[in-house]
């Protein structure tokens, strides 16, 4: 899914905001926050992230216009230390609430070294790495992960354990003059695409990996559903009334400079993405080895400039929404 689209229209990053914007409005989302949620989606395809870009938009308006999250969430602060924000997100999707946690944490942790937000009642939040990414902006590191209460099972309809989970978790640092390494992901070892026969031979091959995998699927729910309260009646409450918001998300972002100079931790980095180009023998089927954040990184600054490579199908997705929803195309006026 994320690798560039062999067939593909170049569009301005702005174009895809507009329109973006314009849909989650018509379904009946704030303007704020569709605003938000365009940007963030957009910049998913900025870097070569399909799979969390701006063709999710329809599902989203969908999921709004019909009600399965709530159009007009009362987003609240519910609880906050010096080191801690704890958001009801009231049962909207997570962008919106998590990235108030995150803003919260962000504030704290220059302040204190270290902070922590949360956000319950919520719907998906897309990528964990919006969250990290911003809390990087502003010279930190940081970690997200979303979760659920009790299980976590996304697409695993036949409740193999070798497919257990996948919520999204990301961890991130920023260099210097260079990338970032910045591994935003999610918990299975497997994608959801990837089932049959040859994937289940592997689990006699590998069942390490699988046991991790399962690991980190259980962490990471726990993480973000039972610890940030969705065992809670609330929570229940919130999920009976609009069935796309069972989830919670957390951050934890600690200041670049809490034990050494915030300079030489991004130096680090650069030093990381260098000694791993320079030294290490690529996995097979690649011509080099870069640490996760790199290609990203690369692609962000190209598509930037030159439009972003959009697939042919993911246009059409677009302008089936911009129908749907009344909304005229940017790139086709």
């Amino acid at each position: 899914m994320n690798r560039p689209p062999e067939e593909f229209e170049r569009i301005p990053v702005e174009q895809l905001r507009t329109l973006g914007a314009a849909c989650l409005q018509a379904a009946g989302m704030p303007e704020e926050h569709a605003q938000q949620l365009a940007h963030l989606l957009s910049n998913s395809d900025l870097r070569g992230v399909r799979s969390h870009g701006t063709r999710a938009i329809y599902g989203y308006c969908r999921s709004v216009r019909d009600g399965r999250v709530n159009a007009q969430p009362n987003i609240e602060i519910i609880r906050e230390t010096d080191t801690a924000i704890f958001v009801d997100g009231d049962g909207g999707l997570g962008y919106a609430p998590t990235m108030l946690a995150t803003e919260g944490a962000i504030e704290k942790a220059k302040s204190k070294g270290i902070a922590v937000g949360a956000a319950r009642c919520i719907g998906h939040y897309g990528s964990a790495g919006h969250y990290v990414r911003r809390a990087m902006e502003e010279g930190c590191t940081a970690y997200s992960v979303q979760g659920s209460y009790p299980q976590y099972y996304a697409s695993n309809e036949g409740k193999r354990a070798a497919h257990y989970g996948n919520p999204p978790l990301c961890f991130g640092f920023p260099g210097q003059e260079g990338a970032p390494v910045i591994l935003d992901g999610a918990t299975c070892i497997l994608a959801d695409y990837q089932r049959g026969e040859e994937y289940e031979a592997l689990e006699s091959q590998i069942p390490a990996a699988f046991f991790k995998s399962m690991g980190y699927t259980a962490i990471g729910t726990l993480l973000g559903g039972a610890f940030v309260g969705q065992a809670d009646p609330r929570a229940e409450e919130i999920a009976r009334q609009w069935p796309g918001a069972r989830l919670g998300g957390l951050i934890v972002v600690m200041d670049l400079g809490l034990f050494a100079p915030a300079d030489e931790v991004r130096r680090g980095v650069d030093e990381l993405n260098r000694l791993a180009s320079a030294e290490m023998i690529p996995v097979a089927g690649y011509d080099e080895t870069t640490l996760p954040g790199v290609v990203e990184h690369r692609r962000e600054e190209t598509y930037r400039q030159e439009g972003v490579p959009m697939a042919k199908e993911d246009l059409q997705r677009l302008a089936d929404c911009a129908a749907e929803f009344g909304i005229d195309v940017p790139w086709k006026s």
